[in-house]
């Protein structure tokens, strides 16, 4: 069914600059996958008309009015990717969160953690302030209008370490990558680089929620900020439905025009990522000392393919 005209068009993308409290664009269940993050009510400087410190009641009220009105529009076996993260001196809010959207009508199929920083890559806030830890990680998480939706999770897989398992357990060379996903800040979003939002997410967060959703042609999201993930849409070729009431229109029209390349299949992701990202941190090595570097590593790989045959009886386990 075609949607009314939006405030902001840009391609397959269709933004309405008012609250999702209410959505009478979109008709019950007209909605195939839904990804979003709310505003996490600490104090962020969103836009000067609204307030990041609401009280909890008023915060409360605001989400539950929303989540109920995406429990409406989500198709029966549509697919509900909420983010949202812990503060530091507020540990347990993603749970009180998760369960408004509960309390709304959906049920809790899984929780996945999006891993922000690792080995000092990546963006994150310092916010322990000597009392704690900073928070490296935030929680998306999956939820359902009823039914568990049908998810293609190969489709953001990888390969099998081990080539044997080709056949054993699959037909393809890919394999359920997991529910820990490592997607870094390719920036940071300080003062220079601030791209007009408090915080917007990485484009490839959104982009491999949606991926996961077969035969989706419709998403959603209720706090569309900066368009991150209409800008996943366009990249997949869906449609995207975004609704902000404090649009910075030529910042989400520099989003949704910016380039976006998918990252690429790998073996073994989090793994090669951090060993690449602690080669940037490393000195870098002479070229002179380049061929003797990787006569080691083949020897230290044989020995340890030779100590996994002994180990395993025979083999590697399946990874």
């Amino acid at each position: 069914m075609p949607l009314p005209h939006g405030d902001l068009e840009v391609g397959r993308q269709r933004l309405y600059f008012h609250s999702s409290e209410a959505m009478p664009e979109l008709g019950n269940g007209s909605v195939d996958v839904i990804v979003t993050s709310p505003p996490y009510n600490r104090g962020k400087r969103y836009h000067p008309l609204y307030s990041d410190l609401l009280p909890e009641t008023e915060y409360r009220g605001l989400l539950l009015r929303i989540f109920r009105e995406c429990h409406r529009v989500l198709a029966p076996e549509g697919a509900f990717f909420l983010n949202i993260g812990d503060a530091a001196g507020d540990q347990g809010k993603s749970e009180r969160v998760v369960g408004w959207a509960q309390e709304a009508g959906f049920v809790r199929v899984q929780t996945l953690v999006w891993v922000k920083s690792l080995l000092g890559k990546g963006h994150f806030t310092p916010s322990g302030r000597g009392r704690s830890f900073s928070n490296l990680f935030e929680y998306v998480f999956l939820l359902a209008k009823g039914r568990r939706p049908r998810l293609d999770v190969k489709a953001v897989g990888i390969p099998y370490a081990d080539k044997s398992n080709i056949g054993r357990y699959s037909e393809v060379d890919l394999r359920d990558a997991g529910n820990v996903w490592f997607v870094p800040y390719n920036e940071t979003t300080g003062a220079r680089v601030k791209k007009g939002h408090e915080a917007p997410f990485p484009v490839e967060l959104p982009w491999r929620a949606l991926r996961c959703v077969p035969r989706a042609a419709r998403a959603l999201d209720p706090f569309a900020g900066t368009g991150a993930t209409l800008r996943a849409c366009e990249a997949l070729g869906m449609e995207g439905v975004g609704y902000e009431p404090y649009p910075q229109v030529e910042v989400i029209r520099r989003r949704l025009a910016s380039p976006f390349t998918p990252p690429p299949t790998l073996l073994l992701p989090e793994l090669e990522r951090s060993l690449r990202v602690l080669g940037d941190l490393l000195p870098k090595v002479p070229a002179s000392e380049i061929e003797g570097l990787k006569a080691r590593q083949r020897r230290d790989l044989r020995t340890a393919e030779a100590l996994l045959r002994v180990l395993g009886g025979g083999g590697p386990p399946e990874r």
